[in-house]
């Protein structure tokens, strides 16, 4: 369902592959990180339980900001794997 970690004094919640929060900076920080560790290491383990959990536990991580409730989700794997797919730039 998601993961709502707290970054300084401002929230966010990663869902379906996406963050959302009331600050649009943290917000497309997040989702640019996001997007760039995705692209660097593949984004979470394939056998990981909980996809969602994974990626916030990490970009958590890197903006020193901390998870403060999950709830899982049965679905986050197929979101990841649609995310893991390369985007080739042929102009």
């Amino acid at each position: 369902m998601g993961v709502l970690i707290r970054v300084g004094k401002n929230k966010a919640i990663l869902r379906r592959g996406m963050w959302l929060a009331a600050d649009a900076r943290l917000e497309a920080m997040l989702n640019a990180r996001t997007a760039s560790w995705i692209a660097q290491t593949g984004g979470p383990p394939l056998q990981a339980e909980d996809h969602e959990s994974s990626v916030a536990d990490e970009v958590a991580r890197q903006v020193g900001g901390r998870v403060l409730r999950r709830v899982p989700s049965l679905t986050s794997a197929r979101t990841y794997i649609r995310m893991r797919q390369l985007r080739l730039d042929f102009s």
